[in-house]
């Protein structure tokens, strides 16, 4: 598939798989003391954001925000990435500390959004 070539609905990335990177993506960059690492899943996170915010609202909507963030938690805290965790500790809040709302407007700044995290794991 080229630039030029469109995906059709059968290969576009399905808007939870979308939502769950992204917050994978804001998570890894918050765990990291690595900050070309941080940098990577930060300029990452800012591209499946681009794809989200283009995704269908009513698909978009019917996402269990909670719950995709649990599993993206679960993405981020990966075994292979231990060594270079140190920004912040392990145990975030059991609900997303995002609404789609936040995500999906033009305002959203991931590099907030990591300090965000970031702040929120230092004081529970």
């Amino acid at each position: 598939m080229t630039e030029d070539t469109p995906m059709d609905e059968a290969t576009a990335p399905k808007p939870a798989d979308l939502v769950r990177a992204f917050l994978a993506n804001l998570m890894k960059a918050a765990l990291t003391s690595n900050d070309a690492h941080s940098l990577a899943w930060r300029t990452e996170a800012a591209r499946l954001r681009g794809e989200i915010v283009h995704s269908d609202p009513g698909a978009l909507a019917r996402l269990k925000l909670d719950g995709l963030w649990w599993l993206a938690v679960g993405d981020a805290e990966s075994p292979d990435l231990r060594p270079e965790e140190g920004q912040i500790e392990y145990g975030q809040p059991k609900t997303c500390p995002f609404t789609l709302e936040e995500i999906t407007a033009a305002a959203f700044d991931v590099d907030l959004a990591v300090d965000r995290l970031i702040k929120s794991a230092a004081t529970g």
